[in-house]
């Protein structure tokens, strides 16, 4: 068991703290060269911690599942340039990607329009996929006070409980009044995994498998959503109710190994050390990694530079509250997590979602734009896992930066197909560049923007940026929800822009661009120490990857000085 000296490392009081520069030195050394670590030897290391990190992401299936089956698309979309195609004797093109375009669904919970046709007016579609946000927004707030009180564990074991039980709501929801108040409900779980995953991630590995882990998350994600796909695909067979009700009924399958996952994690050592649990953090330390990884030596250097990384973020955010977030240098942080959140939902990857009925105007059956929206989610699921494989070699603000200018540029592209009159060889076109626009997103800015929001944050306050970061995402994704059907549709109340509307994109993205070349910092192998050292002295974000460090200038001691690589710290153990 490492110890320290009272008023060394394991003092609590930041007056008194006194840093022990070797040990805090020799494990920067150590972070240095595990970035050099082959990708294999690195997981050889640390396969526990990535086991536990992978498993409990795996929440993210299941919710991404859910808004998969509920996700709001409009049923009458401008696909040219004056006037929707669709079938002669069709009020309006059938929603074929979620349940709205469910048959038994529309039975149980819709109504006759004026032609005796069964319907769910488009005030109750959005009520209902904006009930989940309701709830996530809810989720979120509760999680930033609830993950820095009580740790990962116990939020994610309660959540899962509350996830189970919220799921009997949906299961027998008898009118669109009880679907609507299901999905507030369901959204509070669902608001607390979304943040919870990504700090867990990001702080149960080191700094060499940060991005690896924490992009797995947007992987979870689109395994839920090509989940959605499969399930509302089978159930087009299905008669009555079990058709809607079976695929709510199969989120229950994951409520109880999960559960028991979060039952046999470690907790998190960095909140172990912000509560001063030392010796908990070591014990979780050594479940995260190989048996044989820690000497009593190397355990102690860990130690004490997670210890003196506490210290140095206690000089702005000592409480760890919602407040401390836009204090000092805390304030740019939590500006670079919104600004991640905001680039990744407004980009114009979202009308993408609405290429599968872009074909169904063209004249696709039912079935086969079924089959066509899984094929894009295994597009999203393989461009996913290649970022992942990325991760490691490319920069965070590489991923960003040429993400939004190629998803600009064919936003532009969709945008001047909007100006050509042949509507069904448009609508074709355009459904083609919208699988490019999800390929380019899966590998760029989907998976890269859960890495940059889990290094970019403070250690002392990430539940708490993150939470702030992802309520402005839901935010966005309400005006989206509200903005695209506005936008893409030719009824009397739109504004009939149909594919013109990649120019609106276009726009937006460039504007990103410039953002991230000048603000967006490169968070690539900086430890959380060098990271708050970076803030703090306010480096500007084109030098992250270059600056020295000194990570004893903010809390007192001796660093020792070198000859050492640039943009790294000074590392002489003497």
């Amino acid at each position: 068991m490492a110890s320290f000296e009272k008023g060394q490392i394991g003092a609590s009081d930041h007056a008194e703290y006194v840093p022990d520069t070797l040990l805090i030195e020799a494990a920067i050394a150590n972070s240095d060269k595990e970035t050099q670590l082959p990708r294999k030897e690195l997981f050889s290391r640390y396969w526990p911690g990535a086991v536990y990190s992978v498993l409990l992401s795996m929440a993210l299936i299941m919710e991404g599942m859910d808004v998969g089956l509920v996700s709001l698309f409009n049923p009458s979309l401008e696909v040219g340039h004056t006037r929707t195609v669709q079938p002669a004797n069709s009020r309006a093109l059938p929603k074929v990607n979620n349940f709205f375009g469910h048959q038994g669904y529309l039975n149980k919970f819709g109504w006759p329009d004026a032609n005796g046709k069964q319907h769910i007016p488009t005030s109750w579609q959005s009520a209902i996929g904006n009930g989940n946000n309701i709830g996530s927004i809810i989720g979120l707030l509760l999680n930033g006070w609830l993950q820095s009180r009580y740790g990962s564990r116990r939020v994610y074991m309660g959540a899962m409980a509350l996830m189970g039980a919220t799921i009997f709501a949906l299961f027998f929801a008898v009118n669109v009044q009880m679907l609507f108040a299901a999905n507030i409900l369901c959204g509070v779980p669902w608001g607390i995994f979304q943040t919870l995953t990504t700090a867990y991630a990001a702080e149960i590995c080191p700094a060499a498998m940060r991005g690896y882990l924490t992009a797995w998350v947007s992987m979870c994600w689109g395994c839920g959503s090509f989940l959605a796909a499969g399930v509302l695909r089978a159930s087009l067979d299905l008669k009555g109710d079990m058709g809607w009700k079976l695929p709510y009924a199969l989120q229950w399958v994951w409520v109880v190994p999960l559960f028991f996952a979060a039952v046999f994690a470690p907790e998190s050592p960095w909140y172990l050390v912000r509560r001063g649990r030392i010796e908990d953090a070591e014990k979780s330390l050594r479940r995260l990694a190989r048996k044989d990884l820690y000497t009593e030596q190397s355990m102690k250097e860990t130690l004490a530079l997670m210890i003196h990384t506490n210290e140095m973020e206690k000089v702005e955010s000592a409480h760890a509250s919602f407040r401390d977030c836009f204090r000092g240098t805390n304030l740019r942080r939590t500006g670079i997590v919104c600004m991640a959140w905001v680039i990744q939902i407004l980009n114009g990857q979202s009308i993408a979602s609405f290429a599968t009925i872009f074909l169904r105007a063209a004249g696709m059956p039912q079935v086969q734009a079924f089959n066509y929206s899984m094929g894009i989610q295994s597009v999203n699921i393989f461009a996913t896992a290649i970022a992942i494989v990325l991760m490691g070699r490319v920069g965070r603000r590489i991923f960003y930066l040429y993400g939004s200018t190629g998803i600009g540029l064919l936003m532009l592209i969709i945008g001047i197909l909007g100006f050509v009159p042949d509507q069904t060889n448009t609508a074709i076109a355009v459904a083609v560049v919208m699988i490019m626009v999800n390929f380019i997103f899966k590998i760029s800015l989907g998976p890269t923007c859960y890495t940059i929001v889990g290094e970019a944050s403070s250690s002392r306050v990430r539940a708490q940026t993150i939470v702030i970061g992802r309520a402005v995402y839901v935010l966005g994704q309400i005006a989206v929800n509200q903005l695209n059907p506005r936008m893409l549709n030719d009824t009397s109340d739109a504004w009939n822009w149909g594919a013109k509307t990649g120019l609106f994109y276009f726009g937006l993205c460039g504007i990103w661009a410039v953002w991230i070349f000048f603000f967006l910092p490169e968070t690539k192998n900086r430890t959380f120490g060098e990271l708050d050292y970076l803030f703090q002295t306010r480096t500007p974000a084109r030098k992250f990857a270059t600056a020295p460090v000194d990570l004893f200038e903010l809390t007192g001691g001796k660093a020792y000085t070198a000859e050492d690589k640039p943009g790294r710290s000074a590392v002489n153990v003497e």
